[in-house]
């Protein structure tokens, strides 16, 4: 028959400090400070749990944040448009033959988006007189 070990007594190790000395607690902080208590970060969790939708995101990227507001209504806008195809097409006769290319082929694309415009607005007066 074989032998099994018996197993001794598990108390091995430190069971009792028979001797204290104040110089032993050196290595422990003078003061026990409290750690910084958890604040969430309510902007943070914010973005996690409400993400912006498709459109919110491509409206954010295609409208710079710096826009003056002004741009964003109709008839500055057209006004816009028309004065600076008015100052290309003043430039036409002291540009240079590239830049003359240039700039007649912007103010015909001006002059197109000047039509569109008189166009919506014609079409909106007929929608509100009803």
């Amino acid at each position: 028959m074989a032998s099994t070990p018996r197993i001794h007594g598990l108390n091995v190790g430190v069971t009792d400090i028979g001797r204290w000395r104040e110089q032993d607690e050196v290595h422990l902080p003078e003061r026990v400070s409290r750690p910084q208590p958890f604040l969430p970060q309510p902007q943070a969790l914010d973005a996690i749990l409400r993400r912006e939708t498709l459109d919110e995101r491509l409206s954010r990227h295609l409208i710079p944040k710096t826009l003056d507001p002004d741009l964003l209504q109709a008839p500055v806008l057209s006004a816009i448009r028309q004065a600076l195809q008015e100052r290309m097409l003043a430039q036409i006769p002291v540009a240079t033959a590239s830049e003359r290319a240039a700039l007649e082929s912007a103010a015909a694309l001006l002059a197109v988006e000047c039509e569109l415009d008189e166009t919506i607005q014609e079409a909106l007066a007929v929608l509100l007189r009803g």
